[in-house]
């Protein structure tokens, strides 16, 4: 019963965060313009990191409403908030908030150096780690 929960609220937040991409300004056309095929990669990596951990029962809900946030900053073409948001997105996988595993956390975070351009994370954080 409880992985078809997981089903239902994971179809929800696929369909939440499509609703939001098409009712962005501009709809569609404007998040490819906006050149966001690195964010699509980045919730494709996290949705596929809650495929990995749901049997261990940790939510990656939180991760994606933050990306959501970034994309609405995206989309708004405010440069200076998609780098505070996309830290604190970083600084999420960091914390291990809402319980996710140590090993989806260190994936995500490298997979947000390789993904997202520069000019949107703080590129210190992953060549101290590296170091």
């Amino acid at each position: 019963m409880r992985i078809i929960e997981d089903i239902r609220w994971m179809a929800g937040i696929v369909l939440f965060l499509a609703s939001v991409i098409c009712a962005a300004p501009g709809g569609v056309g404007v998040a490819s313009a906006a050149g966001d095929d690195w964010l699509d990669a980045l919730v494709q990596a996290v949705l596929a990191e809650q495929a990995k951990d749901a049997l261990l029962g940790s939510t990656f809900m939180p991760y994606l409403a933050q990306l959501t946030v970034v994309r609405a900053n995206l989309l708004n073409g405010e440069s200076e908030a998609v780098y505070g948001t996309m830290n604190r997105f970083m600084d999420m996988l960091q914390a291990r908030e809402a319980g996710i595993s140590q090993e989806a956390a260190d994936r995500l975070f490298d997979y947000c150096y390789v993904v997202t351009p520069a000019r949107y994370h703080d590129v210190s954080r992953h060549l101290h780690r590296l170091s």
